[in-house]
């Protein structure tokens, strides 16, 4: 269940959505700013300012230096938009973003272990935290749309739960070898051991 905080802020990303749509905003139009967003919804100009920051991320506004904050160009890819509509109107975002986020990551995987003898070696042994590892594999795998969609679901995630997964060096170094090896059961078990970890404490061999 989300908590009091996460309510009001995805309550705010609504308002915002729904501001922008009946005043017919359109790509390249100015939006209010903070204090005057702030005051028309009643809200605070910290939960006002995460939001405009998760639309940011999204790729649903810009903000330019001395100007304000514009609504961005989508271009070809509506997804952000969809995936944007989907988050800020369901029920649990928590549940959905993580598994999707899984699911995102666990493709990635597969895409890397199909390629492992031409991707292993690019693979940087400093990695220091599980988000910068996944964006060295999204980068290697030849699938731009998947790392895209990741990216977007990524942010949104991280801007939204405010927090990371803590994986330690250990942990990571583990993931990064069973790739090496190309061990496709310890990879897949170490990478779902850090979303369930009662499920894959002990499957990895």
């Amino acid at each position: 269940m989300m908590n009091e905080r996460s309510k009001v802020y995805v309550e705010i990303l609504k308002q915002i959505r729904q501001l922008m749509q009946s005043n017919q905003l359109q790509t390249g139009d100015k939006i209010p700013s903070e204090r005057e967003l702030a005051e028309r919804l009643n809200a605070g100009r910290s939960s006002v300012r995460e939001a405009l920051r998760a639309l940011e991320l999204l790729g649903l506004i810009e903000t330019r230096r001395g100007e304000g904050t514009f609504i961005k160009e989508v271009g070809d890819h509506q997804l952000i938009e969809i995936l944007a509509t989907f988050l800020l109107h369901d029920s649990k975002p928590k549940e959905d973003l993580i598994e999707t986020k899984y699911m995102l990551e666990r493709a990635c995987l597969e895409s890397i272990l199909q390629n492992n003898e031409s991707i292993v070696d690019q693979l940087d042994h400093q990695t220091l935290t599980i988000k910068q590892l996944f964006e060295q594999l999204f980068r290697l795998q030849h699938n731009r749309l998947l790392h895209r969609i990741w990216l977007i679901v990524s942010n949104f995630y991280y801007t939204f739960q405010q927090s990371t997964m803590m994986q330690n060096q250990a942990q990571i170094a583990l993931l990064i070898h069973a790739i090496k090896q190309g061990n496709e059961h310890d990879v897949f078990a170490i990478h779902k051991g850090w979303y369930h970890p009662c499920d894959a404490s002990q499957n990895v061999e």
